[in-house]
């Protein structure tokens, strides 16, 4: 099976989604240090804004381009249409998390915040997209179910 992202001309620059990924992966990590969630209905509003808009109101894009510019890391662009969909899939994981706390599912919610934080990590610390994967396996997934 082949990997497969989807894809748009727009283009986003790589060290700035990383730095992003990694913010959201220690803001997630504060969460369960402290038995604290109420940091991810902002990490929930935070995502949206880079899904479903183009990130100009996304305060973790806003630093995460002061930081970038603050240590002069080179841009690397890369395609924005996979960095889109993992926003929706970490909006839809706060969306998530945020039930399972309110409804005191605490082993879930547990559950749900480590694997976003494993997933932010993978893409921070070694660009790893797990959202092209997810993607690759829906369309897989699609094609058998057609």
């Amino acid at each position: 099976m082949e990997l497969s992202c989807p894809i748009s001309a727009e283009r986003v620059n790589e060290s700035v989604v990383r730095i992003v990924a990694f913010m959201v992966a220690m803001i997630a990590i504060c969460c369960i240090a402290f038995s604290n969630y109420w940091a991810i209905s902002l990490l929930a509003v935070d995502f949206a804004a880079r899904a479903f808009g183009n990130g100009k109101f996304s305060l973790l894009k806003l630093i995460a381009v002061n930081i970038s510019k603050a240590l002069h890391l080179k841009p690397t662009m890369t395609d924005l249409a996979p960095k889109k969909f993992a926003a929706t899939m970490g909006f839809a994981f706060c969306l998530l998390i945020t039930a399972t706390f309110l409804f005191s599912f605490s082993t879930a919610t547990l559950i749900l915040i480590s694997i976003m934080v494993m997933f932010a990590l993978l893409e921070s610390l070694f660009g790893v997209c797990v959202g092209c994967y997810v993607y690759t396996f829906l369309q897989v997934f699609k094609r058998k179910k057609a």
